[in-house]
């Protein structure tokens, strides 16, 4: 979508005809696949398990071709990310949604059917690593590898060879607990006075704006707004959104993406 100017539509068409998404789709974008695999990152990093239900889980279906661009604008690219993040608290963060990223980031660049693990390390620093995720090929080599160790750790009587239940943490953070920065594109009537109600909102919520602009090819009746909220804590966030969406100078569709800069 973004290289190439495509639908969402005529891109998971064409993914399904090259074997990289599976015929019912929905394990590839909705989230699911890279949730499992954020699953079992997390259990390797942090020693023990995320259930599922304790993730956050978003899916790429409502990206549009306009976001993209308007993100692209900023500076940024759009990518699903699956975020694993100790707080200071030792609970752990695990959740996967579309994300904006800074197009400076090495993770901006994967695309196609490729996917990377970008890993922080307090003494060993940032490291990348990176391959296909998707396609016959891979697949077949990440089934047969798993199977190998399986038959090999059964083979020799031992316990599995993954790294070890450290027990340092165990407990996970709540979406609404989290702390994040937000994409916000709205679509708004074509008046003044429209972005002054909205920043109040935000602001009685403690959501700074560090960005705004308002594209000037909108229509004659509405026109969207796109804005770049500083750091605010989830639940902060959703209060401020649900009353700005009922303002009756607000209409739909309006878009809300996450944002990363890794710092």
């Amino acid at each position: 979508m973004a290289d190439e100017g495509k639908s969402y539509e005529e891109v998971l068409a064409d993914a399904k005809r090259l074997g990289y998404a599976e015929a019912d789709e929905a394990l590839d974008v909705d989230g699911i696949d890279a949730a499992h695999k954020a699953v079992i990152l997390a259990s390797l990093s942090y020693g023990f398990w995320v259930r599922m239900d304790q993730l956050y889980v978003e899916g790429i279906r409502k990206v549009t071709a306009l976001d993209m661009e308007f993100a692209k604008k900023l500076g940024y690219a759009i990518k699903l990310l699956a975020t694993i993040r100790p707080n200071q608290d030792r609970a752990v963060e695990v959740r996967v949604h579309p994300t904006l990223i800074p197009r400076s980031h090495v993770l901006a660049s994967v695309s196609g059917a490729y996917n990377a693990v970008a890993v922080q390390g307090d003494v060993v620093g940032n490291t990348l690593f990176y391959g296909r995720g998707a396609g016959p090929d891979a697949t077949a080599s990440a089934v047969l590898s798993d199977m190998v160790e399986a038959a090999v750790t059964l083979n020799e009587n031992c316990a599995y060879r993954g790294f070890e239940r450290h027990e340092l943490y165990g407990k996970t953070v709540a979406m609404l607990d989290v702390t994040t920065r937000y994409y916000v594109r709205l679509t708004v009537l074509n008046k003044p006075g429209v972005l002054a109600r909205v920043a109040a909102l935000f602001g009685k919520y403690n959501l700074g704006i560090s960005s705004v602009f308002q594209p000037e090819d909108g229509g004659e009746d509405t026109v969207p707004l796109v804005m770049l909220l500083d750091y605010g804590v989830e639940s902060a966030f959703q209060k401020a959104y649900g009353e700005i969406m009922n303002l009756d100078v607000v209409q739909a569709p309006c878009q809300v993406i996450r944002v990363e800069d890794f710092s």
